[in-house]
């Protein structure tokens, strides 16, 4: 009986180890996390805070369709946000688009990939506001130091004026804490047709 409950035991350890072993628990950044004006980002809002923002060595971009400068109105674009830090693998982003001098979001997203992205809004403030972010499987690196998300952006069915996309990026060290990683910010604006 002691052989078969000392068998037993050892064949159940790995499995009460893994159990026990912290798991990546992000499902998406917090909304109004991008920088955009009246918004903090993860880098100092008590999330990912102990390195300065843009302090890193990796580069954020924000493309719309074919690297446009422009929108025409009612138009639907692809819109990619891409990161990139040598050997790193896991990555997370939010983006927003917003007419310029106002705190309403511009056009609307539509989800192309729901893997690896998601739209949330802030229930406390700024709640008009519809971020894109990642999701859990969206936090995976496309390739070892790539971070990309892609989605739709339908512009604003009349010229409003101009659109900027603004996008809060980080890069994480993957040692399933919030410490030890870089927070990156950037803009693209877009005028209108």
């Amino acid at each position: 009986m002691k052989k078969r409950i000392t068998i037993l035991s050892v064949l159940a350890l790995p499995f009460f180890i893994m159990a026990t072993m912290p798991e990546r628990s992000s499902s998406g950044a917090p909304a109004s996390h991008t920088g955009a004006p009246g918004e903090a980002t993860c880098g100092v809002s008590g999330c990912h805070d102990d390195k300065a923002l843009n302090a890193g060595t990796a580069s954020l971009s924000i493309q719309v369709g074919n690297a446009l400068t422009q929108y025409t109105p009612g138009q639907t674009y692809q819109v990619k946000v891409k990161i990139t830090d040598a050997n790193v693998d896991r990555f997370g982003f939010q983006l927003l688009a917003m007419f310029s001098g106002d705190t309403t979001n511009a056009g609307t997203f539509q989800i192309t990939d729901p893997s690896r992205t998601q739209i949330v809004s802030n229930y406390a403030t700024l709640q008009s506001r519809k971020y894109v972010t990642y999701s859990f499987k969206g936090t995976d690196a496309v390739n070892t130091g790539v971070g990309e998300w892609t989605f739709n952006w339908t512009a604003p069915a009349t010229n409003m004026g101009p659109v900027t996309f603004y996008a809060g990026a980080v890069s994480a060290n993957d040692d399933m804490g919030d410490k030890g990683d870089y927070v990156y910010t950037s803009n693209l604006t877009l005028a209108g047709n």
